[in-house]
């Protein structure tokens, strides 16, 4: 695995003013294997990540309807879900990885459940990026931090 790093994303908020937020390019590996790259907020208060609904149409995956499930985010709104495990690929590394399709207008998502115990990820919020690092390449850099 090589490392990642990528700048932080923005987007227009209703108000006009603009958010700057950590991100992440995600390969999304549909069910006919082709990848489809999309940028997603990095939220290490998500345990599970989660995409719009929309998005299993584009990339060729039947949803689950058995695995319905209600969500309900920061907002305490809740809405309607389907936990699936998918493919995806980043900094040169395949996960698969738990997701919830999200049947209401949301942002894609990505939390800590299959990702964040593969990589050491650093917020450099001066330079606006976020770094992935092999957690396992780098155990002794890390531990030396922490100890």
């Amino acid at each position: 695995m090589s490392n990642a790093v990528f700048p932080y994303g923005i987007r227009f908020q209703e108000d006009g003013k603009l958010d700057i937020f950590p991100a992440a390019e995600i390969s999304i590996l549909g069910e006919r294997g082709q990848g489809v790259r999309a940028m997603f907020l990095l939220d290490s208060g998500a345990t599970t990540s989660i995409l719009p609904i929309g998005d299993a149409d584009v990339l060729g995956i039947k949803i689950d309807k058995d695995s319905k499930m209600f969500v309900r985010g920061f907002s305490g709104e809740e809405a309607i879900g389907y936990k699936q495990t998918i493919s995806v690929a980043l900094g040169g590394m395949k996960l698969k990885i738990p997701i919830i399709f999200v049947d209401a207008m949301v942002p894609r998502v990505l939390g800590r459940e299959g990702v964040f115990t593969k990589f050491a990820i650093i917020f450099n919020e001066s330079a606006r990026r976020t770094g992935f690092f092999s957690a396992q390449r780098e155990k002794k850099t890390i531990n030396s931090i922490f100890s």
